[in-house]
């Protein structure tokens, strides 16, 4: 059950070059241009400076999907070998009841409302789980150094990642709020996260990273999408 995401995983990375082909071949024939039409908040904004903007959303955005990455890669490697901590992770993402789609072809044809509003959704559910994660794992043995730096990097990223699509579309929070307040979900991990019982312990970790690098592909995704369209319509 767990090959659907990575073939679609597979399948990002394979078109995500072609997302980024098309940001600059856009970004050279608007350069310099005004964007009326680009967005809810972003009317009267100069081509030239919503790329510099985008370009730093693009790249922090791969970083955040890059450390996700290697953060689930190196805890499966030292700590889950042999497990089967993944039939569980295919399954409690605290983020499902959203129902984000995570396939390129339906984000390709998504307005950019509700990218946005997508990609607000999923940072701010991970607020409370990047936070305990960066101030809870230091205490607890079995996960190292490197990942628990890797986590407070993604935490940094996150935030810059929120007050950017805040800043350029803050028409989109409220319904980023009720979206989130209709739908009733919570993190529930912690307890799991500091268990005296090392499976329940490491199986959490492995279901919340998974979860991770599994959402922050779709940030990634929408955001390159996003500017992409956006770019189109100056």
């Amino acid at each position: 059950k767990w090959i659907k995401p990575v073939q679609n995983i597979f399948l990002f990375k394979q078109r995500s070059c072609l997302l980024l082909l098309l940001v600059m071949s856009n970004l050279l024939l608007c350069q310099g241009k005004l964007c009326p039409s680009c967005g809810p908040d972003v009317s009267d904004t100069s081509l030239t400076s919503l790329r510099d903007v985008f370009t730093d959303a693009n790249r922090l955005s791969h970083d955040f999907h890059n450390l996700s990455r290697i953060i689930f890669s190196e805890f499966d490697e030292k700590y889950a070998h042999g497990k089967q901590y993944h039939i569980r992770s295919t399954k409690s993402c605290h983020t499902d009841p959203y129902n984000i789609p995570e396939e390129l072809e339906i984000a390709l044809h998504t307005n950019n409302e509700d990218l946005t509003v997508w990609t607000l959704v999923l940072l701010y559910a991970w607020n409370n789980p990047l936070y305990y994660l960066a101030n809870e794992v230091p205490n607890v043995k079995g996960v190292s150094v490197a990942i628990l730096l890797r986590i407070i990097e993604m935490k940094n990223i996150s935030d810059k990642l929120q007050e950017f699509i805040q800043d350029q579309f803050s028409k989109s929070i409220v319904p980023v709020l009720q979206k989130m307040h209709d739908t009733r979900t919570t993190w529930s991990g912690l307890s799991s996260l500091t268990s005296s019982d090392e499976d329940r312990r490491h199986s959490e970790f492995y279901n919340l990273f998974y979860c991770l690098r599994r959402d922050s592909l779709k940030v990634d995704m929408y955001i390159k999408i996003l500017y992409t369209e956006l770019s189109k319509e100056c």
